[in-house]
This record gives structure tokens, sequence and C-alpha cells, in this order.
């Protein structure tokens, strides 16, 4: 099980739920959270800040609400800028992003908000793409081959 005891924020979730959290991300000053359970269904919990919880709205949800667009996707990196935007890999290498995107922290060619999780398809599309870290104004992603680029 992951580390959440020292989170406040999974205080709002189903205790018997916590048990089956494989990977999470907080963010927000602690005030958000992006979790993965073992059999690789994704939830969101939290204020929401510039949409970045990715279900469609800018509304908090006290309750976790599935982010169906990821679920079944096997989550291998997570990482969330202080935007805020959140960048997620997949194990084949696939990236999706959203969120707060006022420089084009999200790779998806705009300056516009994501309300929800797209698929990044730049020239990194030819690439495996295996980790990713976020800052507040970028995005950077690993590659199998060993190459750091730009989201």
């Amino acid at each position: 099980m992951v580390d959440i005891g020292k989170w406040p924020i999974f205080a709002l979730c189903p205790q018997e739920d916590l048990k089956f959290i494989q990977q999470a991300c907080v963010f927000g000053a602690g005030n958000e959270v992006l979790y993965v359970t073992k059999n690789d269904e994704v939830f969101v919990i939290g204020t929401n800040s510039s949409g970045c919880l990715g279900i469609g709205d800018a509304q908090s949800t006290i309750e976790p609400r599935r982010l169906d667009a990821l679920c079944g996707k096997k989550i291998v990196s997570l990482s969330c800028g202080s935007g805020p935007h959140v960048v997620a890999v997949t194990s084949e290498g696939d990236i999706f992003s959203w969120g707060h995107n006022a420089y084009s922290q999200l790779g998806n060619g705009s300056t516009n908000q994501a309300l929800t999780p797209s698929q990044v398809s730049t020239n990194l599309i030819s690439k495996k793409v295996v980790s990713v870290a976020c800052g507040s104004h970028h995005s950077m992603v690993a590659t199998s081959d060993g190459e750091i680029n730009a989201v």
C-alpha cells in the first residue's frame, strides 16, 4: 500500500478503499489528489483548481470521482505542476494531460485549459515515454531510449 497517512485529504476517501491504492499524486498544497488502484481504476478528489482533476468541470468534490478516461490505462508515471496541471504516462508510453495550460505545458499545441485528460500526440508519438516531471510552466518526459523532451 502507498503511504498515504500523512495526507489529510485521504480522510475523505472510504477507508476500505485505501488499501487498494497503488500510486497517488497529491498536489495543490495537499488539496487535490489523483490515485490509481491495484486494478487500474483512477480516482480524483479535491478542490479542482483550474479543472486539474480532469472531471470535465471546475467544481470541487469531497467524494472520490472515477476518471473514466484513464481507467484501465495502466498508469506508470504521474506528475503535477503548480499551474496546476497533470500529466500521466501509461505502460504503453502514451501521454495524457489536463488542467491549466497558459504556457502550453500540456503539450497539446494550445494555451487553452483542458478539463478532461487528452492524449498528447506530438513529436513523441514515435517514442516510448516512460516517465514525466512537471514544473509550474512546463512538463518534461523521459523516453525509453534515454532522451528528455518537453511535452
